[in-house]
């Protein structure tokens, strides 16, 4: 451990007796809590054994080289630069393909006082493209749009098959709208309080929602001024079953089924191949009598989009083959999902399947991998299927040519789509593989559990996605063990988890993707009592790997309802003096604030603060205050319209504080703790070396940098300024491998002002 010159030890925790002998390792599962409510600490197999605890809360300590304090673990923690909000947006997008909210795109929170967040959505742009090129105006058109924007809400209704979507899209269009998202329920929209996050010339559209016949006249009445100040338009689509209130009556406006959807599938073949080629398509031979069978009287506009989507793959493929046009339109053919995949037949298919269903939406290489991995569970020396599974046989060998990712695309009815990811190197293009019908994963993810005996076979095989390098499989493939546990959860808690809870060489990610499936199970109201004792079990028993599991727990799936209590949960856990608890603490503090940074992240720091504060947890506060620093970042774009640029979410919040604010005094405090102690010495370098390598083309960023180091941590604390001196001039020296001249200079200029401004008169007067 390197400490800077000068620098004196900041007070530590007392010096704890010696660890006993260690005990036998506790059977699968919590161990129950101790009479005297203290924290037991039992020796636990895997990573590292601990000693007991004495009686009075606090565990002892485990050996030394798990002890909370600098190393390779705390090293390792505090380098994985935007893992949390990474993390966040991954579960996002994991529950949108595989956990049944059918609806893509990034989303924002809106926070709503007193309440959670209000999630909006945003439209994928694909619809709103469809809509600006391809939409061909239903009867009366004109006159809907003269009468559509009197106030600025409209309550859209129309048959089934009316194209009332693109309808929407089109009116928000026409009201200039920059950005549309898209909103679950009245409930929700009732909530609403403001929507400057959004930006101006917002379009909110709300879908059919459940609670549609909860609607008022006031609800939207109530709304005109908050859409007015955000410059935002408002469309509810009501189907033609739902009941509305009659005071909903004036913003009602009501759209006809098109007359004829050949027209329809005319626009859109265009949009997709140019007025010329898709005039050649529609000329072929077959083509006409095929579109009159597939688009007849029960038809929709989304029918005759879809057909247009089939036309434009299979023309530019060089032949249009109606039976393999029909085949592809039938999506389901009559069946559920769970009939379709008894009637695959082959293995084969069928675990390509499976792997479809738990990594749906992310690249097709990894699901290949994942299916191929899979398949290889049910192969035995001889070829045959194992035990588990009824027919066979699964060949040792199998042919790489026998179906090419198209025709297996179409067999499986998915699709391969071009999109930007936003993996651990930033947003960037990539094919991924998905369902065409989102609601296939979760069915095909419970039935396989349910109807096949395979259950070792798919335990198995999650956990090995579990184990992946990549964040994006992690996410997805807890996920879908969420899934499963909240059809078998007993079985899943006692287990499987344990098992994962303490595994040797993969603990840390087990008990991640553990959180991640009880976040899926604490959705249900059912369930969620069950939740709750199980990670309570986990917080009193006592062993280390149990405690960072409820750790982990409580950031990911029980904080978001009840903050105070999780944090009071993490509070006392920083008393535990185990390097991976720290770290697992650190993570679930920054889950609490990826979750609403404006709401939380002042109380979470405030609780960081309080861990800080006590001996018994101040090496733990430290190490978590540098987790967040590092783990969080926020998107902003930027105004000339190049790539979003990544800021550390903590700089983006004390920056825009106002001075002496809580986040900035929280921050201030916290900084002056960490860079003027001797534990995290380096990893505090090398997190503030992270923030000042993202200033260094970002004079807007180096500001704030500048103002929150001098201004909050600097003029405070002289000692605190010295060593921050100390830090920069590191930044410019030779054997540097990334040289920081720019922020060196500007840092090191403005902490010198500072300690010279700070400093006393000389004696003599005038010197």
């Amino acid at each position: 451990m390197s400490t800077p010159a000068g620098s004196t030890q900041a007070p530590s925790p007392t010096a704890p007796p010696a660890s006993p002998a260690p005990q036998q390792a506790p059977a699968p599962g919590p161990a129950p809590a101790p009479a005297n409510g203290g924290n037991a600490q039992a020796a636990g197999s895997g990573e590292a054994q601990a000693g007991a605890a004495p009686q009075g809360g606090a565990t002892q300590p485990a050996p030394d080289a798990f002890n909370v304090g600098a190393g390779a673990s705390a090293s390792e923690a505090t380098t994985r630069t935007g893992q949390g909000s990474l993390r966040a947006g991954l579960l996002r997008e994991a529950w949108t393909h595989i956990g049944g909210d059918h609806i893509q795109g990034d989303k924002i929170v809106i926070h709503a006082a007193g309440e959670r967040g209000v999630i909006l959505r945003a439209l994928a742009a694909g619809v709103v493209e469809a809509a600006r090129h391809a939409f061909q105006p239903p009867p009366r058109w004109e006159e809907i749009q003269a009468d559509a924007w009197q106030r600025r809400s409209i309550v859209l209704r129309g048959p089934r098959g009316a194209g009332k979507t693109a309808a929407a899209v089109r009116l928000l269009l026409a009201a200039g709208v920059k950005a549309w998202y898209l909103l679950d329920s009245v409930a929700e929209l009732t909530r609403l309080t403001e929507l400057r996050q959004l930006g101006s010339g917002a379009g909110l559209v709300l879908d059919c929602p459940r609670d549609l016949s909860e609607l008022r006249g006031s609800h939207l009445a109530g709304l005109e001024d908050l859409l007015e100040r955000a410059e935002a338009r408002l469309v509810l689509i009501a189907g033609p079953d739902a009941e509305l209130d009659p005071t909903v009556g004036e913003y009602l406006r009501r759209v006809a089924r098109p007359e004829a959807l050949d027209t329809v599938l005319a626009a859109h073949l265009a949009h997709r191949l140019g007025e010329d080629e898709a005039e050649r398509a529609l000329a072929l031979d077959g083509v006409a009598g095929l579109v009159a069978d597939l688009l007849d009287d029960g038809a929709s506009c989304r029918d005759a989009a879809r057909l247009a989507e089939v036309l434009a793959h299979e023309y530019g493929a060089g032949a249009l083959d109606p039976t393999r046009i029909r085949t592809r339109m039938d999506q389901t053919g009559g069946e559920s999902p769970e009939e379709w995949f008894e009637g695959l037949g082959d293995t084969v298919l069928r675990t390509q399947a499976i792997a479809l269903a738990v990594l749906s939406g992310l690249p097709q290489e990894d699901v290949a991998l994942a299916a191929s991995s899979l398949l290889d569970r049910f192969r035995s020396e001889r070829g045959v299927l194992a035990a588990s599974v009824e027919q066979g046989p699964v060949p040792l060998r199998r042919d790489p040519f026998a179906r090419s990712r198209r025709l297996l695309a179409e067999t499986l009815r998915a699709r391969t789509v071009t999109v930007v990811t936003h993996g651990t190197y930033g947003r960037l293009p990539c094919t991924v593989a998905e369902y065409r019908d989102p609601g296939y994963p979760p069915r095909l993810i419970r039935h396989v559990w349910s109807d096949y005996h395979i259950q070792h076979e798919l335990i198995d095989w999650l956990a090995e996605l579990v184990d992946s390098p990549s964040q994006q499989v992690r996410s997805f493939a807890g996920t879908a063990l969420g899934l499963i546990a909240a059809e078998s959860f007993d079985h899943i808690a006692t287990q499987v988890f344990p098992g994962w809870i303490r595994h040797e060489d993969r603990g840390p990610l087990r008990r991640e993707a553990i959180a991640y499936a009880l976040r899926v199970c604490a959705r249900d109201p059912v369930l969620r009592p069950g939740v709750h004792a199980l990670v309570d079990g986990w917080y009193l028993s006592g062993t280390w790997q149990f405690q960072a599991a409820a750790a982990r727990a409580y950031g990911l799936c029980l904080g978001g309802a009840d903050l105070d209590t999780a944090l009071h949960a993490l509070t006392r856990l920083g008393t535990v003096d185990h390097i991976k608890v720290a770290v697992a603490i650190g993570d679930a503090c920054a889950d609490l604030v990826e979750e609403d940074v404006a709401g939380n992240a002042p109380v979470v720091l405030r609780a960081v603060a309080e861990m800080v504060h006590e001996p018994s947890s101040r090496a733990c506060g430290h190490l978590v205050f540098l987790i967040l620093a590092d783990a969080l970042l926020a998107e902003e774009p930027d105004t000339a319209g190049t790539p979003p640029r990544n800021r550390p979410t903590l700089l983006q919040l004390a920056a825009r504080s106002a001075p002496g604010s809580e986040p900035r005094r929280l921050l201030s405090y916290l900084w002056s703790e960490v860079v003027r102690g001797e534990l995290f010495a380096d990893q505090a370098a090398g997190v503030l070396e992270g923030w000042a390598a993202r200033a260094e083309t970002d004079p807007l960023l180096l500001d704030d940098l500048v103002r929150v180091l001098v201004e909050d941590v600097a003029v405070p604390s002289a000692r605190a300024g010295l060593l921050l001196q100390r830090y920069t001039s590191r930044w410019t020296e030779r054997d540097r491998f990334r040289p920081l001249p720019r922020s060196a200079a500007v840092l090191s200029s403005a902490l010198r002002s500072a300690a010279t401004a700070a400093a006393p008169a000389q004696p003599g007067g005038v010197r």
